[in-house]
């Protein structure tokens, strides 16, 4: 599978996940259910958020990765000035680089606040 075909199944299943979560979290509150309590001990609550916070970090690179790769170009970035277009995989790389970073510490960071 092409990785532009992996990412566009990516970004349209995590949102599907998304609106599911979602519903689940309403039925939580609705239900009365919802504490601090129920929060802590849930397994399947920490389990769920947990994987919505990856696919949420996932579904964000996707689309940051589809705007670097058309915007981020020689010839989108030899429109505004030539010296910008020498640079352009510099740019690029430099911009995926910092938000797989911001993602992977995102990730993390909320990881041990969900399990801890």
């Amino acid at each position: 599978m092409k990785l532009g075909k992996l990412i566009w199944y990516l970004q349209r299943y995590s949102a599907i996940y998304f609106l599911l979560f979602l519903g689940y979290i309403g039925l939580i509150v609705f239900t009365d259910r919802f504490s601090f309590q129920f929060i802590s001990e849930s397994l399947t609550f920490k389990m769920s958020l947990s994987l919505f916070i990856i696919l949420a970090c996932l579904h964000a690179f996707a689309g940051l990765w589809t705007i670097g790769t058309d915007y981020l170009t020689k010839r989108t970035l030899g429109f505004i000035s030539p010296l910008l277009s020498s640079h352009a995989n510099f740019f690029r790389k430099s911009y995926e680089f910092f938000f797989i970073f911001l993602g992977l510490f995102l990730v993390i960071f909320y990881l041990l606040i969900i399990w801890s």
